[in-house]
């Protein structure tokens, strides 16, 4: 009869220990960095609501503008407003004179405004394409609603 011979378990070496280690930080690292890039795409993207909601007219207008809603920027402006001197008109042909606009100079990628600004003339600068340029907008209020009347550009 034979002895079994008893044989004692593999450790693992400390290299692959170290290994184990690396990969638990790396996936630990991972994880967070996802839960911090969603916190943070959720903060700026609530905002931004905030202010297309309660923001000044003239913020508004442009994150609209910003974003390309053109027909929700279009009801910030007044029924008889100008742009560069022309009376705008309706929706659509605000939308063909803005997507004109974005074909021949670039989207608006960037807004500020003025803090030399006042409630009925506000000065915004406008960052398009590869370019930069002020748009100054009139204001007027009617029957408690503040909207825009003209602007020296889009």
């Amino acid at each position: 009869m034979s002895v079994p011979v008893y044989m004692k378990p593999e450790q693992p070496s400390s290299r692959q220990s170290r290994r184990r280690f690396w990969f638990l930080v790396g996936g630990i690292s991972i994880v967070v960095f996802i839960i911090l890039g969603v916190y943070v795409g959720f903060a700026a993207y609530s905002a931004i609501n905030a202010v297309k909601q309660t923001g000044s007219i003239p913020e508004r207008y442009y994150l609209n503008i910003l974003g390309g809603d053109y027909t929700t920027a279009h009801s910030f402006l007044d029924s008889n407003a100008t742009i560069n001197g022309q009376p705008v008109g309706d929706q659509q042909a605000f939308t063909r004179l803005a997507k004109a606009a974005d074909a021949q100079y670039g989207t608006v990628h960037g807004i500020s405004f003025s803090t030399e600004s006042d409630a009925t003339n506000v000065t915004a600068t406008v960052s398009r394409g590869s370019r930069n340029y002020d748009v100054h907008l009139v204001l007027r209020q009617e029957n408690g609603t503040w909207k825009i009347v003209s602007a020296d550009g889009i």
